[in-house]
């Protein structure tokens, strides 16, 4: 694992005011207040990228395919966006008024950024255009009981196709180039980083001051319901207002749920992480064994089995038994899981390189350790791109 050496841009100081830093790969931000002053702070420090991620949606989402199948694409996705907009909590949405307003932006635009996951996943064939189905996650605790130090990683993988005519891995690039990682300290609610995009107020990817870090993983289920909140909204609900594991669980098992996700949550002050598994109607948690747990895009716990939409994909399946072996022997240590993140190893021969932990697809892969309130982040568009550490607070 390569970590890079602090610069005077790379590692921000102490204090309240908005603030943003380029790191290596990505940005970061710190933003506080209300949520009018959230999204203000948000859309005046990325507003330049955030114009600029809204032309590359438009363009190769939106615009991006012809005639009839591109008309029905953007009346699909603006309706299913529009039906989640009522489950979205009034702070949220207030929140990304403010944002668009201080870029510069439409309002719904900004709302399906914050979406756009969900939406995919309720419009089938466009969730299979845009082929989401690619992360792996896991956690190590050194201790079996509670109290052990614990050291979770993730891989975030995504693609989206280009526009037609274009080069295939255009928009899937454009991905990579624009990660941010900001920090959110609400007025109301814990603090909390978040890796993702500029204009995206949600969380894939996080941790909070209480010492919880969340991944979140797509499963393609049998079935999903467009009148539930986005995940990302209910996953930044849990980091606001979760202190410990099992308050965690319960606020996802609460929620309305638009798709099926596996989520890995981590809690450094019990030395302890689970994966969620739900759909919108069912909801099962898995245990680690021996301190050792591993999720990809696919349901293990045997109620959900059977909610897989077409199986268990091979790749998952792949990445999966991979992770497995890694673990296996590893202790908790953040160098050990660095090198996890960038495996690219196959342990089949007749595996193609979708089957690898590093693959094509992977934006970024991130390191908690949730008890130091530490990550470290890797935009994967360079080989030699090294783990950037980021510390909240």
């Amino acid at each position: 694992m390569t970590v890079a050496t602090p610069s005077r841009l790379g590692e921000p100081g102490s204090g309240e005011a908005p603030s943003r830093w380029v790191r290596s790969g990505f940005l970061q931000g710190r933003i506080a207040g209300t949520p009018e002053q959230l999204g203000a702070q948000h859309g005046e420090l990325f507003r330049e990228e955030i114009r600029d991620i809204l032309v590359a949606l438009k363009h190769h989402v939106l615009y991006g395919q012809k005639g009839f199948d591109g008309l029905a694409l953007r009346t699909g996705v603006r309706t299913t966006a529009r039906l989640m907009e009522r489950r979205i909590p009034q702070r949220y949405r207030r929140e990304m008024s403010a944002l668009a307003r201080a870029a510069g932006v439409p309002y719904s635009d900004v709302l399906l950024i914050n979406c756009i996951d969900d939406v995919f996943a309720n419009l089938y064939q466009l969730g299979e255009l845009f082929g989401r189905l690619g992360c792996s996650a896991f956690a190590i605790s050194d201790a079996q009981a509670d109290g052990g130090r614990l050291i979770c990683g993730r891989n975030l993988d995504y693609f989206i196709q280009s526009a037609v005519g274009e080069d295939v891995w255009a928009a899937t690039s454009y991905m990579r180039e624009h990660v941010v990682a900001i920090e959110y300290r609400p007025s109301t609610g814990r603090s909390f980083v978040s890796v993702g995009w500029p204009g995206f107020i949600g969380v894939a990817t996080g941790m909070n001051q209480a010492g919880l870090a969340l991944g979140s993983l797509t499963v393609s289920a049998r079935r999903n319901w467009p009148f539930a909140t986005p995940a990302t909204l209910t996953y930044r609900m849990v980091l606001e207002q979760a202190e410990s594991l099992q308050g965690a669980v319960d606020l996802i098992r609460r929620s309305s749920r638009t798709q099926g996700n596996n989520v890995l949550v981590g809690s450094g002050g019990e030395g302890r992480a689970v994966v969620v598994e739900y759909t919108p109607w069912e909801f099962a948690i898995r245990e680690p064994d021996r301190g050792r747990i591993c999720t990809t895009n696919h349901f293990v716990a045997p109620r959900l089995e059977r909610r897989n939409r077409s199986g268990v994909p091979g790749s998952s399946a792949e990445r999966m038994a991979r992770l497995g072996e890694l673990c296996v022997s590893a202790s908790a240590e953040v160098e050990s899981a660095g090198e996890f993140l960038v495996d690219t190893a196959l342990r089949n021969p007749e595996a193609n390189e979708y089957c690898a932990v590093q693959n094509p697809c992977t934006i970024y892969g991130v390191v908690f350790a949730p008890d130091e309130s530490c990550l470290w982040l890797r935009v994967a568009d360079r080989s030699d791109r090294p783990f950037e550490r980021v510390r909240l607070g």
